[in-house]
């Protein structure tokens, strides 16, 4: 199963969400889980989550983190 992670975003060229996106892909490939990440930058979509916080991290539909990344533990139980 591949995993979906939206990273709600400014845009690309943020350095905290560029930051992150490094930080999980490492994580990710570390423990050999499969992910799409996925950046929304469309003000409609942060409406749908309920947030202006950004970069919030949603994992297979669950916001996870506002502002953040969030700890591997975290991660792990969201996805299992």
């Amino acid at each position: 199963m591949i995993n979906k992670v939206e990273i709600l975003s400014p845009g690309i060229n943020c350095w905290k969400t560029k930051k992150i996106i490094e930080s999980l892909n490492k994580f990710f490939r570390e423990n050999d889980i499969q992910a799409e990440i996925l950046i929304v930058t469309n003000q409609k979509d942060f409406l749908k989550y309920r947030t202006w916080l950004l970069p919030t991290i949603i994992i297979n539909d669950k916001v996870v983190a506002r502002g953040y990344r969030p700890s591997n533990n975290k991660i792990l139980k969201t996805i299992k």
